[in-house]
């Protein structure tokens, strides 16, 4: 009898779970806006990097999207504050000795950040107009997560990793390039296909990044005959600029899985972070979700950081898969992996990076300096939107490998200070 109770128990526990993400994940359609911020932003030139500290802010000003509102409940604890401006670091780009304050306003052209330690904001500053309340385009940012949802998608049995991506796609059955392309390699970002810079503005536009002709179909751009019947080349950390490869597993993603990737994004990372703030994913004229279209507020982007350190920590036992989390941490042993700018030993790994040096660190990089660092020995988190221009040079890495190891040295001195 105490048997057959604690297994019902455990069915209305998970049906009860199960009702809090349907009831939690409700997106409304967002209509495009004005398409126009002042007098020089519009749909042509609002992603050039010099407009992005306003443009990335309101998306939905450019493009639909669907929204979602937070749900009350997930409000950031909240700890003392640590002042970081002033701590003292090394200039990796001259070698003189600057603060930390230097290193994110001149070498990071930082926007904002929010340290978080053992779950807490320990630290957070803004700058540039960011708003701490509204959503960021993340952009190429998004896609480690995508394939985070694809490696929970695997371990569910709605993916198989040595299948092809043809497979899941029933559309594309004829397309003998992705029946050669398998749903590892895909998630795995280190190669795409080699696309001209004529094919890859005539998907920016039929996404809708920079048309305005309000007939943008990702999905049929995906589908012409040929599109995939490519060679492949390797992605490296410098050319980390999204392609219609990012689309083709938004795609796989929401087809495997029967849901819209917005919806999907939420019932499997976003209700475990318990978002702060509304969350905006922007989509094609179609409502279909865009690859590098979700925009989340700093706090939201670092709490996603803390699920993955919570999950390995095991204080949430949540949908992730441990072989994910071990994979992205594993070290690199005897392999020379080097990433030139950041400690020896780091390697990407499904679109994150493994960083050498201490070990269980791991980061999500993107173009421009947006980051998230997680140290799992030290439950040490670190979200940081930024606009640097140019692309993820050496120097670049190694600012932000100075910032990382000079924002966790501050924080163990402000312990030893209080605990002499």
């Amino acid at each position: 009898m105490i048997r057959r109770m604690s297994v019902v128990s455990l069915l209305l526990t998970l049906a009860t779970g199960a009702s809090a993400a349907t009831s939690t994940c409700q997106f409304e359609r967002v209509p495009v806006g004005v398409q126009k911020q002042g007098a020089w932003i519009d749909k042509s030139n609002w992603l050039a990097i010099e407009h992005q500290r306003l443009s990335l802010q309101f998306g939905e000003v450019f493009m639909p999207a669907w929204r979602m509102a937070p749900s009350g409940d997930g409000k950031t604890v909240i700890a003392k504050q640590r002042p970081l401006d002033d701590f003292p670091v090394t200039d990796p780009l001259d070698g003189s000795g600057r603060d930390l304050g230097f290193l994110l306003d001149s070498r990071l052209y930082a926007d904002g950040l929010v340290v978080l330690r053992n779950g807490r904001v320990v630290a957070e500053r803004y700058r540039n107009g960011m708003l701490p309340d509204k959503p960021r385009l993340l952009l190429e940012a998004t896609r480690p997560l995508l394939n985070l949802l694809g490696a929970i998608s695997i371990s569910q049995g709605k993916l198989a990793a040595d299948k092809s991506v043809s497979r899941f796609l029933p559309s594309l059955t004829s397309s003998a390039g992705l029946r050669k392309m398998s749903i590892r390699r895909l998630l795995e970002s280190e190669e795409h296909a080699e696309w001209t810079s004529e094919e890859l503005d005539a998907w920016r536009r039929a996404s809708g990044w920079t048309s305005s002709q309000g007939a943008d179909n990702v999905r049929a751009w995906l589908s012409q005959g040929g599109r995939w019947d490519k060679p492949l080349r390797e992605q490296g950390m410098n050319g980390l600029s999204a392609t219609p490869e990012d689309d083709l597993l938004a795609w796989v993603l929401a087809e495997s899985n029967a849901m819209p990737l917005s919806r999907l994004f939420c019932e499997q990372l976003l209700v475990r972070a318990r978002p702060e703030h509304p969350v905006l994913w922007l989509t094609d004229s179609q409502g279909i979700e865009l690859a590098t279209g979700l925009s989340l507020s700093l706090r939201d982007f670092a709490k996603l950081g803390q699920v993955l350190l919570d999950t390995r920590n095991g204080r949430n036992r949540g949908k992730i898969p441990m072989w994910f989390i071990e994979t992205l941490t594993a070290s690199s042993g005897l392999r020379t992996a080097k990433i030139k700018g950041l400690a020896k030993g780091s390697e990407q790994r499904y679109g994150f990076v493994h960083l050498g040096g201490a070990s269980n660190r791991v980061a999500l990089i993107a173009p421009q300096g947006t980051s998230l660092y997680i140290d799992f020995d030290k439950r040490l988190v670190v979200a940081l939107f930024a606009t640097r221009p140019g692309d993820n040079a050496p120097g670049m890495l190694a600012t932000l490998e100075q910032l990382w190891k000079g924002i966790e040295q501050a924080g163990r001195r402000q312990e030893k200070g209080r605990n002499p």
